[in-house]
């Protein structure tokens, strides 16, 4: 749109271009002599100063007689109404048009109306009139005709006018119809204010050329037809391919389907690596036929906290099924998450409560000791998470294969911008979402309690670095949760749990004033304006979370009104908010006036909703006598821990021809060279063999490789791949099945065959074996050094399997770090520091952040005199403990000043 201040502009405007026109032929004219052609004298030398002014003198003519042609060339077509520029185009042409746009919009600008620039989003539909004036104006418009557009990005409404009306002066014609209209963002559109892309703003009848609001996309699509996906947050190309096609890799299919295809906020799609939220991409049309899904009746759209425009409540799209009332509503696979105890969460929310769970791992991975010489090493499970947490964490863990590693992901998820949106619930299969600045949920019904600990939790997960801070009364609080909230709250990152609810309001009260101010220092319209100019201020995303029944709303609901501009909000229980009321069933379906209408709403019973905080405080210092085994108490002494699954017998001869590597990236050798099996579950069983030496039945390789698959389909599967597994072997090294089958069946048990086949694993379970049954250090030193020899890297390092991660996988990295550390002390005490230097380099090979291993190669490098090395060792330790927000142990510091006095000596 034009100017906020109208008048104001057209002033401005008019200023600058008398000024621009007049002002350069004044003081030309009237201080410098006019321009010359240079005589022959003057060209002679080009270095002369005359010669040099009469330039710029001419070329300060040029600039002025090309803007004063640009300017006539605007004003002649502003008063043709020519639907082109110019032919004529000069470097001033855009300024000029500009100015005289600005002066011609504003001059026959429409007196401003009583709308605010901005206003918060209400609950009733966005034409919903509040008298009966405004009612009367309202049916009106309804029998109206009209168009609608979604602007782009550099739009105005005199382009628009000019685009797809032919006249520019019918820019009025649009204020007119949307003068008023709350927009897809939130902001009401007014006379005074600027369009913003992605908006639906309503058209004449006649307007021609607008593009339709949504794509259209038949009922019942034909085989060939494209289907629709509107990018969701998180969403990439490999994902969606993954959840439409039944394959990542077909990717490339819908890239080129919707490459420079033009979305709905003006862009096109030119990288497969950066598409936006919103966009519409179009699907093949043949998917696979296994497993069959029905196509959807309608194309299934994003739904945010605004008010809905009145053409999208019209073509709302209908619930394929219905759940009968009483009964929860399913979880989306791909889009929400059911958890054992009656929970329901989104995707979003699995991310934190993973993050949590990795950065306790990497916490404990960091402060992982040197055993004992007399302490005993062994393979020990991974105790695992209560079912709700487990839930979560296995959702995400498919949902982001292949996972990072626990240190990477904790190091690439921190960030100090508070999240400006919160998962809510679903509807149509598809993830719904709200603002979190302003938001304003007031919850009643059956089922609000269980909606108001979800959301609770859901931002306590994203709280870390003051990102988010919510406000509760002790009592409310104390209610939701249940006693056990009392000795978490020290240890939940935000939270601030407030005497009685009048100290929460009180204290949502100062922080207003505290950011009205900050905005008025900065010259700011909001916080996220603040947030940008000064990065440094941490303002986090401010929520009160409380029990409003019997309580006086009127003070809470006077500053409310303008939450979204300070980044506050409110979700609280009861009916007293009017525009905020959502009434929540007991199949946690909520029934609002707005957006949330029809959602099948998140929600966590109060065991469930209790586990997950405590999972998160543990992550921040609580100490809790329920996991601590999780932590490094449980590792003295491991004895008397149960292990994981040891082989008791012995595999071939390290001679043996065959040779399967799983510690590090998984090969296979024959006689020493490496031989390719091309088939995937054939390797994949390979491997689930080799962590299970006692062997599997087949209905336990099943369930393993092909867990979506159903009996007899599996079996089938399960006896091809045997099969050309054996068949591609025998190829390999020209045996056959009366030398060797490699997998061998027993009883109805697979094994591998431990007289043909040598496997590293089971090599260095044999050497822990005999260390734990050594009497004297340099026996146990002997057999350490037979485990350290094949100890190449992480188990089957690479491989996508997600069956070995925490069951295996896990497992053996500790006992391989624990019996390095323990090899490297023993030789270190025993005067050999140049080969518990390499043993120790070991280990920080499989644990990079274990801060022993790396104390110990800066002591050891120390002492061998390569103090360089040591130095630039000690530099990686102190950040990757920065990293994690860890300060050192006293045995580091006092390493690093051992260090250090040696570099000053």
């Amino acid at each position: 749109m034009h100017s906020r201040r109208p008048i104001a502009a057209a002033l401005t405007s008019a200023l600058v271009l008398a000024a621009l026109i007049a002002g350069p032929p004044v003081i030309l004219l009237g201080f410098l002599d006019p321009p010359h052609i240079p005589t022959r004298a003057e060209l002679a030398s080009p270095g002369d100063p005359v010669l040099v002014v009469n330039a710029l003198l001419a070329t300060a003519w040029l600039c002025w007689l090309m803007f004063t042609w640009s300017v006539l060339a605007e004003v002649v077509q502003r008063l043709r109404n020519a639907p082109e520029r110019a032919a004529i185009r000069t470097p001033f042409q855009r300024l000029a048009a500009h100015l005289i746009t600005t002066i011609a919009i504003s001059a026959v600008a429409p007196a401003p109306q009583a709308f605010a620039a901005t206003s918060t989003v209400a609950a009733a539909p966005a034409d919903a009139p509040t008298s009966a004036k405004e009612d009367a104006t309202a049916k009106a418009e309804a029998g109206q005709q009209h168009k609608t557009y979604r602007v782009k990005p550099h739009d105005t409404l005199w382009e628009i006018a000019k685009r797809h009306l032919g006249d520019p002066m019918r820019y009025r014609e649009i204020v007119k119809l949307n003068e008023g209209r709350v927009m897809t963002d939130g902001t009401t559109f007014t006379s005074e204010g600027w369009i913003r892309p992605g908006w639906l703003i309503r058209m004449p009848t006649d307007a021609t050329e607008l593009e339709p609001k949504h794509p259209q996309k038949p009922t019942a699509p034909e085989a060939d037809d494209e289907p629709v996906h509107v990018v969701r947050q998180g969403d990439s190309l490999w994902n969606i391919a993954e959840r439409h096609l039944r394959n990542g890799k077909r990717y490339g299919e819908i890239f080129k389907l919707n490459k420079g295809r033009p979305q709905p906020d003006g862009r096109r799609l030119t990288d497969p690596g950066q598409i936006e939220t919103g966009w519409h991409l179009r699907l093949p049309g043949r998917v696979p036929s296994s497993p069959p899904e029905p196509p959807p009746t309608a194309e299934p759209v994003k739904v945010l906290k605004s008010v809905p425009d009145a053409e999208t409540q019209g073509s709302a799209t209908p619930r394929v099924t219905q759940t009968p009332a009483g009964l929860p509503a399913p979880a989306v696979p791909g889009v929400s998450i059911a958890l054992p105890g009656g929970g329901m969460v989104g995707l979003s929310f699995a991310a934190g409560i993973a993050i949590a769970l990795a950065a306790a791992r990497v916490r404990q991975r960091v402060r992982r000791r040197v055993p004992e010489a007399t302490e005993a090493v062994q393979v020990v499970p991974v105790p695992k998470p209560e079912p709700a947490v487990q839930a979560a964490e296995e959702a995400y863990r498919k949902a982001n294969e292949p996972v990072a590693d626990d240190y990477d992901l904790v190091k690439d998820s921190f960030t100090t911008e508070p999240p400006a949106t919160l998962d809510v619930g679903v509807r149509a299969g598809e993830n719904v979402t709200m603002d979190l600045p302003g938001l304003n949920l007031c919850l009643t019904g059956p089922g609000a309690e269980d909606v108001a600990r979800a959301l609770f939790v859901a931002l306590i997960a994203q709280a870390e670095a003051q990102r988010v801070e919510l406000v509760a009364p002790r009592d409310d609080a104390i209610k939701l949760f249940g006693d056990d909230l009392e000795t978490l709250a020290l240890h939940l990152p935000g939270l601030t749990l407030t005497p009685t609810f009048d100290d929460a309001v009180t204290h949502l009260a100062s922080e207003r004033i505290n950011r009205a101010e900050l905005l008025q220092d900065a010259e700011a319209n909001d916080v996220t304006e603040l947030r940008e100019n000064r990065p440094d201020e941490l303002i986090p995303a401010l929520v009160m979370v409380g029990q409003l029944t019997e309580r006086d709303p009127s003070y809470l609901e006077s500053f409310l009104e303008d939450a979204p501009r300070f980044g506050i909000g409110a979700v609280l229980l009861g009916d007293r908010l009017p525009g905020a009321r959502c009434e929540v069933g007991a199949d946690f379906r909520a029934s609002a006036e707005g957006d949330l209408d029809g959602v099948d709403l998140f929600r966590l019973p109060q065991q469930e909703a209790i586990t997950f905080l405590r999972r998160i405080a543990i992550q921040h210092g609580h100490k809790d006598p329920a996991t601590e085994a999780t932590g490094e108490a449980a590792e003295v002494p491991e004895v008397e821990a149960p292990e994981v699954e040891v082989p008791e017998v012995q595999s071939a001869l390290n001679t043996a021809r065959f040779r399967l590597l799983l510690l590090g990236e998984v090969r296979l050798e024959i006689d020493g060279e490496p031989i390719d099996i091309p088939t995937a579950k054939g390797l994949e069983m390979l491997v689930l063999l080799a962590v299970h030496p006692a062997g599997q039945t087949k209905e336990e390789i099943c369930a393993i490789l092909w867990p979506d698959v159903e009996q007899p389909q599996a079996g089938y599967r399960f006896h091809a791949a045997l099969s050309d597994l054996r068949k591609r072997l025998w190829a390999a090294s020209g045996s056959n099945r009366k030398l060797t089958s490699f997998i061998g069946a027993e009883n109805g048990t697979y094994r591998i065959d431990r007289e043909h086949v040598w496997i590293d694993l089971w090599e260095f379970h044999a050497a822990l074996a005999d260390a734990r049954k050594a009497t004297d250090s340099e026996t146990k030193a002997s057999a350490l050094d037979r485990a350290a020899e094949v100890c190449r890297g992480h188990l089957a390092d690479g491989a996508p399997y997600l069956w070995i991660d925490l069951d295996h996988r896990d497992p053996l990295t500790l006992a391989s770090v624990r019996a390095l550390l323990q090899l490297g002390g023993i030789h270190e005490k025993a005067g050999r520091p140049k080969r518990s230097l390499e043993v120790m380099e070991q280990a920080l090979a499989l644990d990079p952040i274990n801060e022993a291993a790396a104390v110990a190669v800066i002591r050891l490098l120390t002492g061998l005199g390569r103090r360089d090395e040591a130095r630039l060792r000690a530099q990686h330790l102190t950040a990757h403990l920065a990293s994690l927000d860890l300060e050192p142990t006293p045995e580091t510091q006092a390493t690093l000043r051992q260090l250090h006095s040696h570099l000053r000596g």
